[in-house]
């Protein structure tokens, strides 16, 4: 109802942003200088923060720019994987027809990795979303994998994106030897407060939007209310434009948005 009364052409807080809709934040911009240089460094990186802090949506931003040419792409959103479910999961990933045993597979994908590399010069870019479901066992699988014994080189790009528990966990003494490894890290903070008015204007503007429909002061309450959080912005924000059209407003402001954080309260609290 709200996105004809607003003349809408589609839904601008949809929870896979398109990646061309993407605003381009400053956590977002050093999240890509990061990876330039892990394109270079290889190896392994941490990605985490809060959930609804924009970390998947970013990486398929930035993953969707590469060049499938040099870089060949697996992402997997992982759950309470057993090792060889995932070692199954990530040799599908890679195009290859698992094996039934685990030692077969670990070789299938060593061996699947380097000759990428060697015959399409093609990079592995392996995206482990969701990573504070990894057991302590996949991490150290992970270690062995992609420690290739008798060259120096990184030989895939492996990217660990998770929750800050995550990081709790690899700061355990146990985890030391991969920890030595992770070449990149990168926290995702969200939005600043000066940003939150972009973010939103760049979203409604995608979707048809020449008018301003939220006021200064509701720009300033759903910065203060969602901390930068992109995901709370984006339920604010449509929640506003729900109570918006249902009362007939033309502006939403800061009473309105309040009225909406009051609302979403109920489900997220």
């Amino acid at each position: 109802m709200y996105r004809a009364f607003y003349g809408l052409t589609g839904n601008p807080f949809a929870k896979d942003i398109p990646v061309d809709n993407l605003y381009q934040s400053q956590d977002y911009k050093q999240f890509k200088g990061r990876m330039e240089y892990f394109k270079t460094a290889r190896g392994f990186a941490v990605a985490y923060g809060r959930p609804g802090m924009g970390k998947t949506t970013c990486i398929r931003a930035y993953t969707s720019a590469l060049n499938p040419q040099l870089f060949k792409v697996v992402y997997l959103a992982l759950s309470q994987l057993t090792i060889m479910e995932f070692y199954r999961n990530l040799a599908m990933g890679l195009g290859l027809v698992p094996s039934s045993k685990k030692v077969d597979m670990f070789h299938q994908i060593q061996d699947h990795i380097i000759n990428l590399q060697h015959q399409k010069n093609q990079t592995p870019f392996i995206i482990l979303d969701e990573a504070q479901l990894l057991g302590g066992g996949i991490l150290n699988e992970l270690r062995m994998l992609f420690n290739f014994q008798m060259d120096s080189k990184n030989h895939a790009m492996v990217l660990l994106c998770g929750q800050p528990a995550f990081v709790s966990q690899l700061n355990l003494h146990i985890h030391e030897p991969l920890r030595q490894r992770i070449s990149v890290h990168h926290e995702f903070t969200g939005l600043r407060s000066e940003e939150v008015e972009g973010f939103i204007t760049t979203l409604l503007g995608k979707c048809g939007v020449t008018q301003p429909i939220f006021a200064p002061d509701a720009m300033q309450a759903i910065a203060s209310a969602s901390q930068g959080c992109p995901r709370l912005i984006c339920s604010l924000a449509e929640k506003a434009l729900m109570i918006g059209a249902q009362e007939k407003l033309q502006n939403i402001t800061a009473d309105t948005i309040q009225a909406a954080y009051e609302a979403t309260m109920i489900f997220t609290s």
